[in-house]
């Protein structure tokens, strides 16, 4: 597998990279983490490559989407997303 090969996500037409990152943790589900160690994770993440994060209401009861939707929106200032 090479991680950053981008792949058609199911049926749709939206390409997303074959290696991807799981929100559990910036949800607090292991452990509690802070907004700017969430950023950090997220904006690591997306300077390596990856485009496709996976996320779930179940990870901090919303926690892990609020943090996915805003990291996910200064990731892809001034870039295609």
């Amino acid at each position: 597998m090479r991680p950053f090969e981008t792949r058609k996500f199911g049926r749709s037409e939206l390409n997303v990279t074959a290696f991807g990152y799981g929100a559990a943790q910036v949800g607090n589900f292991f452990r509690t983490m802070s907004d700017a160690d969430s950023d950090e994770m997220f904006q690591a993440a997306w300077d390596a490559g990856i485009r496709y994060f996976d996320t779930a209401p179940f990870y901090g009861h919303g926690l892990s989407e609020l943090r996915t939707g805003e990291s996910g929106t200064f990731a892809c200032a001034g870039s295609a997303c």
